[in-house]
């Protein structure tokens, strides 16, 4: 039975897992249960489990904690930057890595992945689109393309979205998730910070990376051969079954993760992404093409201004514009080689993305 540390247990990743494994859709055993905050419901969950639990907060030892767990695999489901470090964390205990955080790819790019790689550490992505292609890769050759499907978010086809409001913006049409990936899926930021992800993991160019709008969210990914054809992954649009199988290491082996897809009443659609409504995603690929800092500066830059729609500080719109003028207004040319450059690039960028910011509420 394999055993796991969930990492953001009390979040939307760790809660589907912990009910799927309460429901015994895995051969799996939590042996360690951490999260930021939440301590009433982390005790809570460390009783029915019966494991240890420990909030990640300054200075502590993830990386120990982790290593006295002798656990199999580490689900990282901590959102934002901060995940990062808790991949670095598992990586330098050297236990193979289920990897919800798609921070730590875009942010650490190809330095990240052959840290993992020279520890002998795997990492098995967890994001629905990118496991999609992990399993679709592994039973073909000679691929030209990956398609990455998005939703559109709720405002596709708006044509004024000046006076939106972060309550409007978090109502996603498929998915139950937190506030941050909502207003993101809304701008499409997140299918920029998947782009760039799949760049990394799969040795990907850009021009080679598709993204289309499907509103129904059942194909999850899809990849186009050389001979023409394309292949999908299709499932209900449910966290569960990409989770399980990245802790699993395989899809196949696992029985009733989600219902069966009907297709008695099963319409799909496709369509093409806007550029002048979703610019976010085009500077998205922009950041992939040029690489060096330039995804740590994306990520970064977002999630500043982000925080401030949540706090009621800028317009929805300002979000893109805060983020194309923290990536075309600096250099992000240098190319980061250890964590610490990386943390240092981040905050950088963080710097600047204020500063765009205050300008623009001074206007």
């Amino acid at each position: 039975m394999k055993k796991v540390v969930v990492l953001g247990a009390t979040g939307s990743i760790g809660t589907t897992f912990l009910n799927a494994v309460r429901e015994k859709k895995i051969d799996a055993t939590v042996c360690a249960l951490v999260a930021h905050s939440s301590i009433d419901k982390l005790i809570e969950l460390s009783k029915e489990f019966n494991c240890p639990y420990a909030l990640n907060k300054d200075n502590f030892d993830l990386e120990s904690f982790i290593r006295a767990q002798k656990a199999d695999m580490v689900l990282n489901g901590i959102a934002g930057a901060e995940g990062l470090k808790a991949s670095i964390a598992t990586i330098n205990a050297g236990v193979n890595l289920s990897l919800a955080n798609k921070e730590s790819v875009v942010m650490g790019g190809d330095w990240f992945l052959s840290y993992a790689k020279n520890r002998n550490v795997k990492i098995y992505p967890v994001d629905s689109e990118h496991s999609a292609i992990y399993h679709l890769l592994k039973g073909h050759t000679g691929v030209a393309s990956l398609v990455i499907t998005a939703s559109g978010g709720p405002f596709l086809g708006r044509k004024n979205l000046d006076n939106i409001k972060w309550q409007e913006a978090v109502k996603h049409p498929t998915w139950n998730m937190g506030r941050k990936i909502s207003i993101d899926s809304a701008t499409l930021a997140n299918k920029g910070l998947e782009v760039i992800e799949a760049g990394f993991l799969f040795s990907m160019d850009a021009k080679d990376i598709e993204v289309t709008i499907h509103r129904q969210s059942v194909i999850h990914s899809m990849i186009r051969l050389t001979n023409g054809s394309v292949y999908a992954q299709m499932s209900p649009p449910d966290m569960t079954l990409p989770i399980l199988a990245a802790v699993n290491e395989d899809a196949e082996t696992l029985s009733g993760s989600v219902r069966p897809l009907s297709f008695e009443n099963l319409t799909l659609t496709f369509q093409a992404w806007d550029r002048e409504e979703f610019p976010l995603l085009s500077t998205a690929y922009s950041c992939l093409e040029r690489k060096g800092s330039y995804p740590i500066a994306f990520n970064a830059s977002d999630e500043v201004a982000v925080g401030l729609f949540l706090d009621d500080s800028i317009r929805f719109t300002d979000i893109a514009t805060i983020v194309r003028r923290t990536i075309d207004e600096y250099n992000w040319d240098d190319t980061c080689n250890s964590l610490e450059e990386i943390l240092k690039m981040d905050n950088k960028a963080r710097i600047v993305s204020r500063e765009i910011a205050d300008g623009l509420l001074l206007k």
